[in-house]
């Protein structure tokens, strides 16, 4: 042992009764309160060991075998007996508990915080029956001469035995597909079963016998009665609507959820018929199910809000029917992401059932093979009547024919890039936080992709003896249709990092500026993009006048094509003029900022942070901090011009997205458009929620102008500003965060 080296003996903490506990929360806030950002106290003795020996034996949110003085005597387990006889007011509101904890598990809380603190769903549960006839209460402590009420037996057991099956639907569904633990779902089922080993007949006859049996009861009040009959056929229609699940691509019925629908005013009419039988819910029961964590709260939603989740989750599941039928990618992305952009978003079951219905055993809504959904995307984009698409393996079997060899290259094409292609629809299925993560992740793999699919371009140009594109200055170019299409759908992407970026509020006000000039930065990028592309559209169709065939077609891509334009020019200009609008804010230094300076943020570390998800992306190349910063703060511009270029665009955006509402939702697919009458709704409210951005923008701007002609040299402009939270209603869309601008009266010192 060196000599310097201490050894520290044990110490024993004495604690006596002198000693007088004092509450030190406001020294301890006042300490820490001295503290710089960053800065970290550490005590070197006090390690691990030390900090899980601080943690409290007999704390209940800690131990779960400890007993709090009201349980003494009473022990872990409920006396409650689920064999008494329960007055019909009583099972309604048992009933309306079991839904308000079903909703409460769809909306994400776990098994344990909710269903399973049934003592009665625990009882049919567990031990876990071997037979259908084993699902009854008195499994366990029922003598010979003891009798389970038919109320209990017959109609309460049925409605437990169908709501378990309703979950073991849900269940499935939605751990079958992508989900977040956590997040968006709870799946752990806690060394329990939800019935899925029973056969789905065996439900819809205990229930339609406890529907017989409530019918023929006369000494039960009518209305009681009458309540007690609509829960059991709300449950009969709802489990035979989640039981449908994936069938509806071939049945394309919805009758089951919509009579759902029509039963929910009658449960929320009757449910002041019930009376409370709390004890028969306790959270105890978490004590027994095998988990690693503590007991913890029940959770409690209200009877209402859980019809409003049922509510929409029925809604949602009817407007499915409105994405079957196909009419090409671009409307049916636009009908999925319309869908799965409400406020609020769809539950994960409806999400996780739209992912299988996009994709299921490599169709495309049940019946689309996945090479012809991406062959009818190139088609409709960049490849309208081209031989790559036309040519065909089973036609062509001599290998020196050049169709044969385009054939083979175009169906590696397919193996490559049909997945990434159809993930691009299903990761609008996730959470939001989750679509914004997922494409930052993806954006890098399409970078890849488009340089395979440069590759494979230079070998069809050979194959398929492409004529060359002469250029006004000499030059020749050629098509590259594949490395355009996958580049068009990263710029697509890019957009929706940035403008999803927006809706979660992860930009700070200082940063809207130059977040608004890069996504016009990318508009542009793609608008330029997109003109390449509609030059060759125009060639082709110049070349082909005399096909009537060839020419139609062409003709639909250039139409759709202006379509696109039209969009993302309405988006670029609306940018546009909030970059300008900000700056001014900015530079007048009447714009909120959520980080003072300090040694940790500034301008340049910012940028680098919002541009991290574009780092290894090739192209678009990286704006480099310096021009970003000068575009960003328009440097050299007066706030003259500045006023200019924002009142310009804003005029600009509503004329583009008055054209864009007048064009609708759907592109023509032989003539015809989807009949999606819900989703065009919401497509629309969504266009002109973005219109009302933009007169709020034109009114903002007009109120900066009129500041600034009012104020003096060097004096302050008089204006409070405001910048709606995403989500709230004095934001009229999450994508454009237009500032609430007031003047505010100048402040007059008495003499």
């Amino acid at each position: 042992m060196l000599p310097d080296t201490q050894v520290r003996a044990p110490t024993t903490r004495i604690v006596s009764q002198s000693v007088v506990p004092r509450d030190i929360t406001e020294e301890f806030t006042q300490a820490a309160s001295k503290l710089k950002t960053g800065q970290l106290v550490k005590d070197e003795y006090f390690t691990l060991f030390e900090a899980v020996g601080a943690l409290e034996i007999m704390d209940p949110k800690m131990d779960s075998g400890y007993l709090g003085p009201e349980e003494k005597g009473k022990g872990l387990e409920d006396d409650y007996d689920v064999l008494r006889d329960l007055a019909p007011e009583e099972v309604v509101w048992i009933m309306d508990e079991l839904l308000c904890h079903e909703m409460a598990w769809h909306r994400g809380h776990p098994l344990s915080q909710t269903l399973f603190t049934s003592i009665y769903l625990d009882k049919l549960l567990w031990p876990i029956p071997r037979t259908f006839d084993d699902t009854h209460f008195g499994r366990s402590g029922l003598s010979t001469n003891q009798r389970i009420p038919d109320l209990v037996h017959i109609v309460l057991r049925a409605y437990c035995l169908a709501l378990i099956k309703c979950c073991d639907f849900v269940h499935a569904r939605v751990t079958s597909e992508f989900y977040y633990e956590e997040e968006d779902f709870s799946t752990q089922l806690y060394n329990r079963t939800l019935l899925s080993h029973f056969e789905y007949e065996r439900f819809p006859n205990v229930l339609k016998q406890a529907i017989s049996w409530i019918d023929g009861q006369d000494t039960i009040d009518a209305a009681v009665k009458s309540a007690i009959k609509s829960r059991l056929q709300f449950r009969q229609e709802f489990l035979a609507g989640l039981q449908q699940d994936i069938n509806i691509v071939e049945t394309r019925s919805v009758d089951k959820l919509e009579s759902c629908l029509s039963i929910i005013p009658a449960l929320k009419e009757s449910s002041n018929m019930s009376r409370p039988v709390p004890e028969s819910f306790s959270w105890k029961i978490q004590r027994r199910l095998a988990s690693t964590v503590p007991p913890r709260p029940v959770v409690k939603i209200s009877f209402e809000d859980a019809l409003a989740h049922l509510k929409r989750l029925c809604q949602d599941g009817i407007h499915i029917n409105q994405l079957l039928d196909y009419r090409g990618p671009y409307n049916l992305k636009v009908a999925v992401w319309t869908l799965l952009s409400r406020k609020p978003q769809p539950s994960v079951y409806i999400r996780s059932l739209i992912q299988t219905i996009i994709l299921n055993r490599s169709t495309v809504l049940g019946a689309l093979p996945v090479k012809q959904f991406l062959y009818d995307e190139l088609a409709a984009l960049v490849l309208p009547s081209s031989i790559l698409l036309e040519a065909s393996l089973d036609e062509t079997e001599v290998p020196s024919d050049p169709r044969f060899q385009i054939a083979q290259l175009m169906d590696g094409f397919v193996r490559r890039f049909s997945q990434p292609f159809v993930d691009t629809f299903r990761s609008a299925c996730l959470n939001r936080c989750r679509i914004r993560r997922t494409v930052c992740h993806t954006l890098a793999d399409w970078d890849n992709l488009q340089m395979e699919a440069e590759d494979l371009d230079e070998q069809l140009r050979f194959l398929s003896e492409e004529p060359p594109l002469e250029l006004p200055n000499g030059d020749t170019t050629y098509s590259y249709p594949l490395s355009s299409w996958a580049y068009h759908q990263k710029l697509i992407q890019f957009r929706l990092i940035l403008q999803v970026g927006f809706e979660l509020s992860i930009y700070a006000p200082e940063e809207l500026a130059g977040m608004y000039w890069y996504l016009s930065h990318i508009c542009s990028t793609h608008l330029g993009h997109i003109d390449r592309i509609r030059t060759f559209i125009l060639t082709a169709i110049q070349r082909n006048r005399r096909s009537l065939a060839k020419h139609a077609t062409l003709r639909k891509s250039f139409l759709l094509f202006d379509r696109l334009t039209t969009h993302i020019v309405a988006i670029d200009a609306l940018a546009i003029s909030l970059h300008a609008l900000y700056v001014l804010l900015s530079r007048h230094k009447v714009l909120p900022t959520a980080s003072g300076p300090n040694a940790y943020s500034n301008d340049q570390f910012r940028y680098e942070l919002r541009m991290k998800p574009f780092l290894q992306i090739t192209l678009p190349e990286l704006v480099p901090y310096e021009e970003y910063n000068r575009e960003a703060t328009l440097q050299g511009d007066s706030d003259e011009v500045v006023l200019e270029r924002a009142m310009k665009a804003i005029g600009e955006a509503r004329k583009a997205w008055e054209a864009t509402l007048a064009n609708g939702p759907f592109d023509d697919f032989n003539d015809e458009k989807p009949n999606a009458p819900a989703i065009e709704e919401d497509w629309k409210r969504d266009v002109k929620d973005t219109m009302r951005a933009c007169i709020g923008a034109s009114i903002a701007i007009e109120t900066v102008k009129k500041a600034i002609a009012a104020s003096k040299a060097a004096e302050p402009l008089n204006l409070q500003v405001n910048i709606p939270e995403a989500g709230s209603k004095s934001r009229w869309h999450d994508w454009w965060a237009i500032p609430q601008i007031s003047q505010v009266q100048p402040q007059t010192t008495k003499p």
